[in-house]
């Protein structure tokens, strides 16, 4: 299990917090053009066909800075493992224009860069409290803050000059060793769910907090058994017992918003889990319908994809039993 964690070493945690805009001071209030930014380059791809958080992970790792050798969380980690696999480059790694000087180097001119989330402190204004109600002398004097997405720029390593890196190799796993990994994965989740493996279908039972799959020898590979599993198994994180996410639970059925959300959280924790472990992810249904149906959810609410990539990457952190405190 070490090895796997170590795969996942270094996560920056953070939690989403939710207002109005009208409740950020003016020279904070970038963060809804932050939401819109990443949701028409995610609208942009699908309706070309791509779905970004699908696309096969780079085999040398996951998506890291260069110099703290920190990997990117959340949407970070989506979007720039689908930027370096459009642009082919070699590594996944990357820099920002700042860092790359300090290394007595710098970005090749006329190269662009990904601008990435991060999160502000930001202060609100128009406060309200209840004046019937008696605050304590510092809650009185003390600002009301929330943590909301904002961006930077950052390059791949392979846009820079003047900066000698080290040579980076795949990380080639055999398929045993593959398997051995997931299996590794599933055996040490907490909490975990009833497993049943004779199922006709893929599905979780909320009711009965059972995951249902079919055999090994019914799938067409391990790969499609095991993505299969890790996508039931992010479905079943949002039981009340484990982080209690309340669109496992709603009753609004395929093609409403919290349906939707809530396949994005499987569908991107289950990518999470097949990079650590080394498998390619197989996708469960990119159909026509599943595409028009995130395209509907994503249309109708800016905030959906980071949000989910959010509890995707907090769904992934529980099922690894691993958290920011421990690595």
């Amino acid at each position: 299990m070490a090895a796997i964690i170590n795969s996942f070493n270094h996560f920056k945690s953070f939690k989403i917090m939710a207002t109005t805009a009208q409740q950020l001071t003016t020279t904070n209030n970038t963060f809804v053009d932050t939401y819109q930014e990443v949701t028409d380059a995610v609208i942009k791809a699908l309706e070309e066909g791509t779905v970004i958080w699908q696309c096969p992970w780079n085999q040398v790792g996951l998506p890291k800075n260069i110099t703290s050798n920190v990997n990117y969380r959340g949407w970070n980690l989506f979007l720039l493992n689908f930027h370096t696999i459009m642009k082919g480059y070699p590594t996944p790694y990357y820099i920002t224009y700042k860092q790359a000087n300090n290394l007595k180097g710098s970005i090749k001119k006329g190269e662009k860069g990904v601008r990435i989330i991060y999160w502000a402190e930001v202060e609100l204004k128009n406060q309200q409290t209840d004046a019937t109600t008696p605050q304590p002398a510092d809650e009185q004097t003390k600002p009301k803050t929330i943590m909301v997405p904002k961006t930077y720029t950052v390059f791949n390593i392979a846009q820079t000059e003047g900066i000698k890196f080290p040579c980076f190799e795949a990380e080639l796993r055999s398929d045993a060793e593959k398997i051995a990994n997931c299996e590794i994965v599933v055996d040490n989740m907490p909490n975990r769910p009833t497993i049943r493996k004779n199922g006709t279908n893929a599905y979780y039972q909320p009711s009965t907090d059972t995951v249902v799959v079919p055999s090994l020898k019914r799938c067409k590979s391990s790969e499609a058994y095991y993505s299969t599993l890790f996508h039931e198994l992010a479905h079943s994180t949002g039981h009340e017992s484990r982080l209690n996410r309340k669109e496992l639970l709603s009753s609004d059925g395929f093609g409403s918003a919290a349906y939707a959300k809530e396949e994005l959280t499987a569908e991107m924790t289950a990518a999470f889990l097949s990079a650590v472990t080394g498998i390619d992810q197989v996708t469960i249904d990119n159909s026509a319908a599943y595409i028009e149906s995130w395209l509907k959810a994503l249309k109708n609410d800016k905030t959906l994809v980071i949000k989910a990539a959010a509890q995707a990457q907090r769904a992934a952190d529980y099922i690894l039993a691993v958290s920011y405190e421990q690595v």
